[in-house]
């Protein structure tokens, strides 16, 4: 099995160590990784916990990835007879890397889409998804919006919504609302994803879908105060727009309501800074000819994300005390019963919690932030368990994660939430 990753960073780095496990423990096939990067130096950084894994890893060094995309007949030797390409980088790389699978016969995987243009909200279609048919007359899959949340998340929602139709009695799902936790106690600023992204997501006018119309508002206009069932303390969430919206929209067309909330203290370190207008797209006008805008210059100066062997410094010298990151869908129902004309109204909370981060410090994943192991974690396990059962499967196309769940069976979900929980990830599911 010859895996290829294009961009190494802190998901990367676990979703290799998680391959490389469970290879050793489920297969033990010939595992062979390939790196396409900038910088050789920065991504072996990445796995300074990880040593023996680049015994089994080959390095390709490109200043620009556009060459690769438009020049792939150059570098054969190194795509060839690959089992899959992921990109670890941007979304903007999304097609070339999948037409590059395409061409090389391999399948394809990714973390995140690019979701903030009026193309895709208004199609309510992922541009992966274009290439859906090429995918299937290739018998190949292409994974997209793979991680924690989306992800996970995604997986577990499919997992339970599709099982409602075994029932000998008729559900439908009225609502789902998607409650996301951010936490770190620390000493230090310490950003869990890129601060740039992170400001893109936050400051983009939050969407929902409210009897099937979809709706925008002002960031931090609305909140709601959250109990999620392994933090202590009450948190306020605010309404976000991500993947997870368009996925389960498209995949769940018939649910009316759908929304998505985030908190925590990253969120209100961003809140701040969104209502002090730091985040405004205004320019400065304090120079000739200025066109700096204000949001510019904070990305340009805020901290940057801090490497993996600070970060383990940081745990060692107790600069982070605590970091939990949770995911928790509301599903609500409405449930008619054969002889029994009132209908009953339930909701199920489904999703998954990881507030064990301290002690990664005693494992190969030290290094980690709070946020990139379960999302390396979640994406890895879909990933490994997506190709070892491709064929009795017969998983083929552009898929989502919540789509996994019928494709796989039973038995393959059972096993892909048990290895969650071997990662210290805890499952939640329980009925309010």
């Amino acid at each position: 099995m010859k895996i290829v990753f294009f961009g190494v960073g802190a998901v990367c780095s676990v979703i290799v160590r998680l391959i490389y496990e469970l290879n050793n423990k489920s297969s033990n096939t010939n595992l062979r990784f390939l790196f396409i990067v900038r910088d050789i130096e920065k991504a072996k950084d990445f796995f300074f916990k990880n040593k023996e894994l680049l015994e089994n890893s080959d390095f390709l060094e490109l200043k620009d990835f556009e060459d690769i995309f438009l020049n792939s007949k150059k570098y054969e030797k190194y795509l060839k007879r690959s089992t899959i390409f992921i990109n670890s980088s941007i979304p903007s790389y999304n097609i070339p890397i999948m037409k590059l699978a395409l061409e090389f016969k391999a399948n394809y995987a990714d973390l995140a889409s690019d979701i903030y243009n009026d193309k895709v909200i208004s199609s309510l279609q992922f541009k992966q998804q274009t290439l859906n048919k090429e995918f299937e007359e290739n018998n190949l899959f292409a994974l997209i919006n793979l991680g924690i949340s989306p992800g996970i998340t995604n997986f577990l929602i499919g997992e339970r919504l599709y099982s409602l139709s075994n029932l000998p009695y008729k559900t439908k799902v009225k609502r789902i609302e998607i409650n996301l936790l951010e936490e770190i106690q620390s000493k230090q600023l310490v950003f869990s994803w890129s601060p740039n992204v992170a400001i893109e997501e936050i400051s983009y006018p939050p969407l929902y879908f409210k009897k099937n119309i979809l709706k925008k508002i002002e960031p931090f206009s609305k909140s709601k105060t959250y109990k999620f069932p392994y933090f202590k303390n009450f948190v306020e969430l605010y309404p976000v727009f991500q993947e997870e919206l368009i996925s389960l929209k498209q995949s769940f067309s018939d649910i009316a309501d759908i929304k998505m909330f985030v908190g925590g203290n990253e969120i209100e370190l961003m809140k701040n800074l969104y209502q002090l207008n730091l985040l405004s797209n205004k320019y400065c006008y304090g120079y000739k000819d200025s066109q700096i805008s204000i949001n510019s210059i904070i990305k340009d100066v805020i901290p940057k994300m801090k490497s993996p062997k600070t970060i383990e410094e940081y745990i060692k010298n107790k600069i982070i005390k605590y970091a939990e990151f949770s995911a928790v869908a509301d599903i609500e129902m409405e449930i008619s019963y054969p002889q029994n004309s009132k209908k009953i109204k339930s909701t199920e909370s489904i999703g998954i919690s990881f507030n064990k981060y301290t002690s990664l410090i005693k494992t190969h994943y030290s290094g980690s932030t709070y946020v990139s192991y379960p999302t390396g974690i979640g994406a890895g396990i879909l990933i490994f368990y997506s190709l070892l059962n491709k064929k009795q499967s017969k998983l083929k196309g552009v898929l989502v994660s919540e789509k996994l769940p019928p494709l796989l069976g039973t038995v393959t979900n059972d096993i892909i939430k048990r290895e969650l929980t071997s990662y210290k990830i805890n499952l939640i599911n329980s009925i309010k």
